[in-house]
This record gives C-alpha cells, sequence and structure tokens, in this order.
C-alpha cells in the first residue's frame, strides 16, 4: 500500500470522532471570541492525539496552537470555529426553521473548518510517526474569522513566522484549489465625545452625534477619491451608528459612535484610506467642538495569490474525488434551490482547474505574506444563490453532506502536505513565487501596536443564549 492510501485509509478509520466534535459544535454554536467550548474540544482531541498544545496566544483566550514533529519543513494547518448570529437552523429542514429562534447558526460551516485541517495534520502525523519522517506540523486554532479578529492579532506577535507553507480550506458551491487574491480590510470605531445639555438650550452642548454624522457626511464625499477596484473585488466603505449617548431628541448627546468597516485593493491602499477617514473624524470633531478617539479592531492584508501550491493541491483534489453526493443530498438540495427561487441544479461534482482570481476577504490572508497557502474550496451548497451566511449554509454544515466533504478535504490536504514533505522543491518553488509576488513588500502589521483584542464582544450574546 504507498503513502497516500495509507492515509486515506487512516482517515476513513478515524474521522469519526472528528465527525463528533464538527455535530458538537454545530449544536452549540459559539459567536467570535467567544468559542470558549469549541477550543476546548479541540484541543482536548489534539493533546490525546499527540499534539503540544498551547493555549491562550496573542492574547486571545479561545486561541491556540498545536505542534508536533521537528525540523524542517514546517507545515501549518488551520481551524476556525467561529458561528454567526441568528442562523440557527434545524439541519433536517429544507425551509428556515430555526432550532432556537435569534441564537447562533454555523451559517459558514465553520464546525467544518474547525476539523478538517485537524483531520488532515492528525493523519499526516500518523503517517510520519510510522515512517520516521522529519518534519513538523502546526495547528493554528484561529477565533473570530468572522470579524477576521484572530489572526491579524497573532500575525502581529510573529506566530506566522518560520512555517513554510500553510494548508487551508473554506466550505464553498465549488470544488477547486482557490489560487485567489482577496482585499484588505479594517474595521475601527469612532467615539465621539462632546457636551450634554437640555435641547432649548443647545448652544450650552457640543454633539458628538453631529460629529458624527459630519464624518459620515464626510467619508461620502471621500468615496469618489478612492479607486473602485473591481466587480469581483470592489473598493467599498460602509459605517453605522450602534451607540448614541441618549434616546431623547431634547438632550443633546454627549457620546455617539461612528463604526467603520472598509475592503480595499491591497494593504497599501487600506492604511492611505484608514488615515483618510481618521482625517474626517478629527476635522469633524474640531468643528463641532468635540474630540474624538479612534479604536482599531481589527484589519488585514490582501491575501498573496499563489498558483503554484494550488496546482499541486488540484492534482491531490482530482486523486480524491468531490465529494460523494448522495441521492438524498441531492433531493435536499434540490429542495433548498427551489425554496430559494432558484434553478433546482443540485450539486454537479465538478472540479475546476486553477486559476488566480479573486475571492471574499478572510483573515487567512495573513497566512500568506509568511508562507505560499494552498486554499482548498469543497462545495457543500449546490450553488452560488443558494445562500451563503444564511439559514441554507447552516443546514449544508450541519448535515450528511458536510461530513462527506470533510473526508475529501482530510484526504486531500494530508496528500497536498505528503507532497511536500517528500518533494521539497515545490515548497521551493512555492516561495520563490511569493517572493515575486511580493515584489520587495514585507509584513508589517496594520494594528497599531496599543490595540488589545476584543475580547468581550458578543459576550452578553452568548451568556443569553448559554442559559
Amino acid at each position: 500500500m504507498d503513502d497516500k492510501k495509507k492515509l486515506y485509509k487512516w482517515i476513513d478509520e478515524n474521522e469519526g470522532e472528528l465527525f463528533e466534535i464538527s455535530d458538537y459544535l454545530w449544536e452549540h454554536p459559539e459567536l467570535s471570541m467567544q468559542e470558549y467550548e469549541a477550543s476546548d474540544k479541540l484541543t482536548a482531541y489534539l493533546e490525546k492525539n499527540g499534539f503540544n498544545v498551547t493555549r491562550n496566544v496573542a492574547g486571545m483566550p479561545t486561541a491556540f496552537i498545536a505542534q508536533w514533529g521537528e525540523g524542517k519543513p514546517v507545515l501549518g494547518f488551520s481551524s476556525e470555529y467561529d458561528a454567526l448570529p441568528g442562523l440557527s437552523q434545524d439541519k433536517d429542514a429544507t425551509e428556515h426553521c430555526p432550532v432556537t429562534p435569534l441564537a447562533p447558526g454555523h451559517g459558514c460551516g465553520h464546525n467544518l473548518i474547525a476539523t478538517g485541517g485537524i483531520l488532515a495534520a492528525t493523519a499526516l502525523k500518523e503517517l510520519m510517526k510510522d515512517k520516521g519522517m522529519k518534519g513538523t506540523i502546526k495547528i493554528f486554532g484561529t477565533p473570530a474569522e468572522e470579524l477576521c479578529i484572530g489572526k491579524p492579532f497573532m500575525a502581529r506577535e510573529g506566530l506566522f513566522e518560520g512555517v513554510d507553507a500553510f494548508l487551508d480550506w473554506h466550505p464553498s458551491h465549488l470544488n477547486r484549489a482557490a489560487a485567489g487574491d482577496t482585499n484588505a480590510y479594517f474595521n475601527v470605531k469612532f467615539h465621539f465625545k462632546g457636551l450634554s445639555s437640555h435641547g432649548n438650550a443647545p448652544w450650552n452642548g457640543r454633539s458628538s452625534l453631529d460629529a458624527a454624522m459630519l464624518t459620515g457626511h464626510a467619508i461620502e464625499m471621500l468615496r469618489e477619491h478612492i479607486k473602485p477596484g473591481s466587480e469581483s473585488s470592489p473598493s467599498t466603505i460602509n459605517y453605522a451608528f450602534p451607540d448614541v449617548g441618549n434616546s431623547f431628541p431634547n438632550v443633546v448627546p454627549a457620546t455617539t459612535i461612528l463604526w467603520c468597516v472598509a475592503r480595499m485593493k491591497d494593504a497599501e491602499m487600506l492604511a492611505d484610506v484608514l488615515e483618510r477617514v481618521t482625517d474626517c473624524a478629527e476635522g469633524c470633531a474640531r468643528a463641532t467642538g468635540t474630540t474624538v478617539t479612534r479604536e482599531v479592531i481589527t484589519a488585514t492584508h490582501d491575501f498573496i495569490p499563489n498558483l503554484r501550491i494550488n496546482q499541486l493541491l488540484e492534482e491531490n483534489l482530482r486523486e480524491v474525488g468531490a465529494p460523494k453526493y448522495t441521492e438524498e443530498d441531492q433531493k435536499a438540495a434540490r429542495a433548498i434551490q427551489k425554496t430559494m427561487g432558484v434553478k433546482e441544479t443540485g450539486y454537479t461534482g465538478e472540479i475546476l482547474e486553477t486559476v488566480v482570481g479573486s475571492q471574499p476577504v478572510t483573515d487567512s490572508s495573513e497566512y500568506s505574506w509568511f508562507a505560499p497557502v494552498a486554499f482548498l474550496n469543497v462545495a457543500i451548497a449546490p450553488s452560488e444563490d443558494s445562500g451563503w451566511h444564511a439559514w441554507t449554509s447552516a443546514k449544508f454544515a450541519g448535515s450528511a453532506v458536510g461530513k462527506e466533504a470533510l473526508e475529501v478535504v482530510g484526504k486531500t490536504l494530508a496528500s497536498t502536505a505528503y507532497d511536500l514533505l517528500t518533494h521539497p522543491e515545490i515548497i521551493g518553488e512555492a516561495q520563490a513565487e511569493l517572493k515575486e509576488r511580493l515584489d520587495g513588500k514585507t509584513y508589517e502589521s496594520l494594528i497599531p501596536a496599543e490595540s488589545k483584542p476584543d475580547l468581550d464582544t458578543n459576550r452578553d450574546i452568548m451568556d443569553k443564549f448559554r442559559k
């Protein structure tokens, strides 16, 4: 039996425990930065299987690094486990049917991402141990991917340095090696402070809301002077006013928050736009006699694509094959497409050719500045228009098709990692491509040194639903 078949055999015989963990995470979804049960489940599995686990990394209690082996190459695997708000869904239903109304749900399939890389890494570890192969496996447990918090703070601490290649994946409506770039992204809050007064004598006050609204208008003016990007990767700025210091119109508000997120072509453009938006806020504060402070929640770089390593990933995906969608899977997929009012295609099972394109924002982009990233997509949804970040994708992530995808992910990532171990020249070729694409740029964190991860975000929501 050749080594790749040994990997497949180990996965076939041992995947059940990780399937159970995936189901548990799906049944107990936790929002970004509150993934305590998920982190505990995953680290317990890794320690039981011989990995050395470090918890609470980069100041985040739910972040971890698991390591096994020694020497080069160092191969990194990724694990994400946060859910989305309001997407609770009965996994057997083909229409919107929350298990608990308004509760979180895994509408992006992170219960699967949590376990897919671990399945591949553990299978690889067992083969390396059996054959006495040298090399180091690292598994990065990264919280709050939906808010792009985990990986940027881990990168700022230098935790991705020394890795030779990363292997990552995400559920999709496609089966492919995704050699795509992404926009860079920032998530910032501006806290305006004024002076409260009675509405009968507003001249005695200084309105923080005026300052925030004026900043919003300044951002609208700024849009015209920002390069637009492309249809697949547009440059966008969004803002909202999540908290104004009072709810009475006859009281001049003393505090207001303007929350702003933006997606830009690359890190250089993002840094420039962030400073220009900050100038808007500071100028509007001065104009209204108020003050403002900036809170950088997170910021990510653009994803540096790598064709060479993803061509290798495609070869292994074709060898493993797309998920074996059953007739039950097809029936459920078509039923959901009918509910959504879109064409009832079911799953095609097609594997796409690897090309350099674009993909949605993800904080996995931080990996790509340190080493080549092999990024796999496996279809759990039948089509793009069947819904994502929605009850539909939550249903797919908790159903049998999610486990069928996990098996493909485990085998594809494990066999790709095996090729990198046994053919280190491929790593060299991929790293040379990365160096060429970076064109002299080096990683510099976009998060100020004084910024800390927001550990309390979503705590009030999770406290409610845990009870």
